[in-house]
């Protein structure tokens, strides 16, 4: 059955779904199937691959890095998007409100789009309408956005977007005023946009799907463009992308769709497995691989018991070991050990060990990080809620930023001064580095300076080390 995958017809509107678990070379036989196409001589230009997110192309990048001739195209729907309102900016413009339509549109990023996020919501903090919010400001931003693009995605208008988290929610009534201003703010961010021609990434969607699907224009511009389509992960795609898969299944000479029946992990960001799996309806071959090359059967039983579908005879509790410690620095000893262990004694890569806390604090990510360094081990944290400003490494970047450039007369803190001393000299533990802040740093009429070393008494020197 795979050699029929990777060398079925080119033509004909071969169109096939392909779904299994995780590990069972799904993505692999859509990679040999790309590339068969380029060796039967179809030109790199016609063929595109579609990823939910760009780091999922990286297997087919690989691939085709000794491949000579033109580039095949990779891209996610909202890249498509783009490149599509540039193209056909004159028809689309006036019908979707912009108020410059003679005018360039201008893309957003994620960074420029909070930015103006941050000064679209300035007057409704001066009227404290979010004073029952505790989140930090740029969390607030980024909720915003968020909700914004969820919207687009899902197919619903900024409009309905409070009733929905009303819907959602069955705490305090005084929370639901709240929607109301998340609603405010983000209709005030969408005629804003509208008004000076700025696209992100929920209005780009939103005008690819309202204004650019319609177009008997795009379907010719995608046929002539792209007879051969390989999706991967389509469980991780959200609706809009799904229903630009339909307009384009019975256009295309051939199309492979990989499904991974254990995926759809990006439900909160919008994605619809049910959607995709219905994708398998408007395809002529259905397939499914059933064993996975990657995961011990231990894990696969546990994953079917956590599902509620526990089958097999692999049992799932020798994947699982608790742990049950009084203290708090007893528990992070015994994880430290841990991990020392799988690395020393069962030859793990660091990189293959993931450590899972509900709330990462500071303390926490400090107290096991040095554990794990006793040891040899890098550890690396990730905090999504956390703004790159609050990471050690930007933090002292910024206060060296600052140090270097006394004449912005933004003196950093106290504190700031010894996290960077500390972070940035080798060796330099967080006692020493207060007390050689204490020193050597001072501030006059707001410019920040650091006294030399060597004027410093030898005994103290000594002490610094």
């Amino acid at each position: 059955m795979t050699a029929d995958l990777i060398t079925g017809p080119t033509g004909g509107n071969h169109t096939v779904f392909l779904s299994g678990p995780p590990g069972a070379g799904k993505t692999t036989l859509a990679v040999r199937r790309l590339g068969y196409l380029l060796a039967q001589g179809i030109p790199a230009e016609q063929i595109l691959i579609l990823v939910p997110q760009r780091p999922r192309a990286a297997p087919y990048r690989e691939a085709l890095r000794d491949h000579a001739g033109s580039a095949v195209d990779t891209a996610t729907v909202g890249g498509l998007a783009r490149r599509t309102i540039e193209l056909f900016w004159p028809l689309i413009a006036g019908p979707a409100g912009f108020a410059h339509p003679d005018r360039p549109p201008r893309f957003l990023t994620l960074e420029t789009t909070q930015y103006y996020m941050n000064r679209i919501i300035e007057p409704f903090l001066g009227e404290g309408a979010f004073d029952g919010v505790t989140l930090p400001r740029a969390r607030l931003v980024s909720q915003i956005v968020d909700n914004l693009d969820k919207a687009a995605a899902v197919g619903f208008p900024p409009e309905q977007i409070a009733e929905r988290l009303k819907g959602a929610w069955s705490g305090e009534s005084a929370r639901r005023r709240i929607y109301d201003r998340v609603q405010a703010a983000a209709l005030a961010f969408r005629r804003a946009c509208l008004e000076h021609n700025l696209l992100d990434w929920s209005l780009q969607i939103t005008v690819f799907r309202e204004q650019l699907l319609p177009l008997p224009q795009l379907r010719r511009y995608l046929l002539s463009g792209y007879r051969h389509l390989i999706a991967d992960n389509v469980e991780e795609e959200a609706p809009v992308t799904h229903d630009l898969l339909r307009l384009w299944l019975p256009l295309c000479e051939s199309a492979l769709l990989v499904y991974d029946t254990d995926g759809g992990y990006r439900v909160f960001l919008g994605a619809d497995p049910a959607g995709a799996l219905a994708l398998a309806e408007l395809c002529r071959e259905r397939h499914s691989l059933t064993h996975s090359y990657v995961a011990p059967p231990e894990m696969e039983a546990l994953g079917r018991g956590l599902t509620g579908r526990a089958t097999g005879q692999a049992d799932p509790r020798r994947a699982m070991r608790f742990e049950v410690f009084r203290y708090h620095p007893q528990m992070l000893d015994w994880v430290a050990d841990e991990t020392s262990r799988l690395v020393r004694e069962e030859g793990l890569a660091p990189g293959e060990i993931a450590i899972l806390a509900p709330f990462l604090s500071d303390a926490l990510r400090f107290a096991l990080g040095e554990r794990l360094r006793r040891f040899g081990l890098a550890v690396r944290s990730h905090r999504p809620s956390r703004p790159l400003r609050e990471e050690p490494a930007a933090r002292c970047l910024l206060t060296l930023a600052k140090l270097a450039h006394p004449h912005w007369r933004r003196p950093p803190p106290l504190a700031d001064v010894t996290q960077a001393l500390s972070f940035a000299i080798a060796e330099m533990d967080p006692v020493r580095a207060h007390l050689l802040a204490r020193i050597v740093y001072r501030v006059r009429d707001e410019q920040p300076t650091l006294t030399p070393f060597y004027h410093l008494r030898e005994e103290m020197q000594e002490r610094i080390g």
